[in-house]
């Protein structure tokens, strides 16, 4: 697996990409492949079994071809999508069973040959796309997870690129660095003198080149949807990619003209690196109620049950707290502390499902919101990421759990957080097969609790994640990657204008911003203060067209194995930008944070990306008025 495979490509995209326009037959032509040899390929026999979902039949007859005409566009390409479907079914037998459970089935060796379908799935991915070639399948079957309720169940029709070919290359290099990593990581080195971060890993240098040339394609070959080419549809006929345009994604609903992945009302982000502003100009900003200099951290939660999961909350008169703590290899329960990590009970364990993504209301306290995956058998993950997630509340003892929103398994609903009032919530919801940002009345009374009308406030392509309200509540705090490909920011959504601001700019990892509740402090999770080798990834030279996709297996590459991945420390910076302050040194993961309501305490999650090993810790700082 090297680079050079790709020098072709290369060539070919600093020639505006003429050279990948055209067809297979004039490809493998110009390589040396006669006429006799391409009628050899039978292409009918093949698009039936690729038709029909039979990939080893497919790939040993394009495989026989590829024997005698090794450079054969037909051949190549049709094992490319016979192989990646073989990762696609790996996915189903292997990794989604084991996400499931977190035990991997026994037998047949399941990792191995999910490993081996990546390894040659890439490996003809690089060949195809060096060759330029094109492939043209009436259908192709996409089934992604379980028959009976599917993530995705759709059927891809028309060319396969070669900028398809390109993102798959892409893609199985991240696959296949994750679980490499997973597996059996190898620790990367330090940076040399003179070097500000250690080089991008082989397989993910791999997976830039892939993005690298396959956006030089998208932004320069405009397609119709009629043409059922994939990539990019100038809606506005201005020669530019921008916000009216569309994403095309040509895998349709079995039977119908609908596509699965539809973005015809989405917004089109090829990139947007708006400038810096504060949330609150300096003149607005509130007395500081505390120096902020002088500061204790003690352990809520520590060992093995202390789960990753995101979700930990303090109540409103600080003297409890609700943690995520596992109760099973990847099943994680509530449980009700005092703050200083005593009296452990229990407030799920009654209840069926994955219970965590805790937040408790402000005010009153009545309330608990949370995320369950209790509707849905075949749910994965949590309130971090997942699939089959649903908001509940409840009381804080536990009971009256109540269900607020109604999703398909392949859609989440994650990171609810309340307006300062306890009026409002707002949360990511993946329903329209985008991370999209939802702001809901809740509600409670006679009737019971439910929410109000959704507002969607954010439906474009690029990733989201909701943290809270401002102060006054007419803006919402997020993570947006729209900057570049995995470039988180932290930024503000106003409620009645749109208006977004930029309140970070570091082209690192910046999320999990909170906002104190007395409107002075913004609380968040950054990486730049140490080298990472995927900081390469998140210059600003990719494009988030695609971070829909890319941000579950992005977490995995973006976090792992440090230096190679990133580590996080908990960043304190007063709400107009000014008095940057790291406030923890661990080179751990700092994720989840939230305030106690008094404004003087930050309760957060840290993890060990090395030992594995997570902890609750509660920042207290100790110069307050």
């Amino acid at each position: 697996m090297r680079s050079a495979h790709l020098a072709c490509v290369a060539l070919a995209s600093l020639a505006g990409f003429a050279a990948c326009s055209s067809s297979p037959r004039e490809s493998s032509e110009r390589t040396g492949v006669t006429s006799q040899q391409l009628q050899a390929f039978p292409k009918a026999q093949v698009d039936l079994d690729l038709a029909t979902g039979d990939w080893n039949d497919a790939l040993a007859l394009s495989e026989g071809i590829l024997s005698a005409s090794p450079t054969s566009c037909d051949a190549l390409y049709a094992s490319l999508i016979a192989s990646s479907m073989l990762v696609v079914d790996s996915i189903n037998t292997f990794v989604l069973p084991t996400q499931r459970t977190g035990i991997p089935p026994s037998s047949p060796v399941p990792g191995e040959i999910y490993a081996a379908a990546l390894e040659q799935a890439l490996e003809l991915a690089q060949q195809t796309a060096a060759l330029s070639c094109e492939y043209d399948a009436p259908t192709v079957p996409l089934l992604l997870g379980d028959a009976s309720d599917p993530i995705v169940n759709g059927e891809i029709r028309g060319t396969w690129t070669t900028r398809t070919a390109l993102l798959l290359g892409a893609l199985h290099s991240a696959l296949l660095y994750d679980f490499q990593v997973l597996v059996a990581p190898q620790p990367e080195p330090p940076p040399t003198a003179g070097q500000t971060n250690p080089p991008l890993p082989e397989l993910l240098s791999l997976m830039k080149e892939f993005l690298l040339l396959h956006q030089a394609a998208l932004f320069t070959q405009p397609t119709l949807p009629f043409e059922l080419r994939g990539g990019w549809f100038d809606r506005n006929f201005d020669g530019l990619p921008d916000g009216p345009d569309e994403l095309l994604v040509d895998v349709f609903v079995p039977g119908t003209e609908t596509r699965v992945f539809d973005f015809s009302t989405a917004e089109f982000v090829p990139g947007q690196a708006l400038p810096q502003l504060p949330l609150t100009p300096t003149p607005f900003l509130p007395p500081a109620q505390c120096g902020y200099q002088s500061f204790h951290v003690t352990d809520v939660a520590t060992g093995p049950t202390v789960s990753s999961a995101d979700g930990i909350t303090l109540s409103p008169d600080g003297t409890k707290a609700i943690v995520p703590l596992l109760v099973a290899p990847v099943r994680t329960q509530l449980y009700s502390v005092d703050a200083d990590g005593t009296n452990q009970v229990c407030i799920t364990c009654a209840q069926p499902g994955n219970n965590d993504g805790a937040r408790w209301r402000p005010g009153s306290g009545d309330t608990i919101l949370f995320v369950s995956t209790r509707d849905h058998a075949n749910a994965i993950g949590g309130d971090g990421a997942g699939i089959g997630q649903e908001l509940y509340a409840m009381r804080p003892d536990g009971s009256q759990p109540t269900r607020l929103t109604f999703s398909n398994l392949w859609a989440t609903n994650y990171h609810a957080n309340w307006s300062p009032d306890g009026r409002r919530i707002v949360w990511g919801r993946t329903q329209d097969r985008t991370w999209d940002v939802i702001v809901a009345d809740f509600i409670s009374d006679e009737l019971g609790m439910r929410l109000g009308p959704a507002l969607r406030i954010v439906h474009d392509t690029t990733w989201w994640e909701t943290h809270g309200f401002s102060a006054d509540g007419t803006s919402v705090i997020t993570t947006n990657t729209r900057a570049g490909f995995l470039s988180t920011d932290i930024y503000s959504i106003d409620l009645i204008t749109g208006f977004r601001k930029r309140l970070t700019s570091n082209m690192t990892w910046d999320e999990h911003a909170h906002l104190s509740p007395d409107g002075r402090k913004l609380a968040w999770i950054s990486s730049r203060y140490q080298p990472a080798a995927v900081a390469a990834l998140n210059d600003g030279s990719l494009s988030p067209i695609y971070d829909f996709l890319w941000i579950v297996p992005g977490i995995f590459f973006e976090f792992e194995n440090p230096p190679a991945g990133y580590t996080t420390e908990l960043t304190l910076a007063d709400a107009d930008g000014t008095a940057l302050q790291q406030l923890t040194n661990d080179n751990q993961v700092v994720a989840d944070n939230e305030w106690s309501s008094d404004s003087q305490r930050v309760i957060y999650r840290q993890t060990d990306p090395i030992a594995g090993t997570t902890r609750i810790r509660l920042l207290t700082f100790d110069d307050c008025n």
